[in-house]
């Protein structure tokens, strides 16, 4: 949450913060989930598909 307050200001990094810990239960595949430089609440796929190409190498 820090680092998207950080990149997005108070009100949308707190939203988007919030959103990420919301994810964090068993029903959602987990893994690497960047802040993304634009305001999205929703999940960084592309960046978590590229991590997990990169960890296979």
């Amino acid at each position: 949450m820090i680092q998207a307050i950080q990149k997005h200001g108070a009100i949308k990094g707190v939203l988007m913060g919030s959103a990420r810990i919301l994810r964090c239960h068993p029903f959602v595949k987990g893994g690497y989930d960047p802040v993304p430089d634009h305001f999205s609440l929703r999940r960084n796929k592309e960046a978590a598909s590229k991590y997990r190409k990169e960890m296979r190498l």
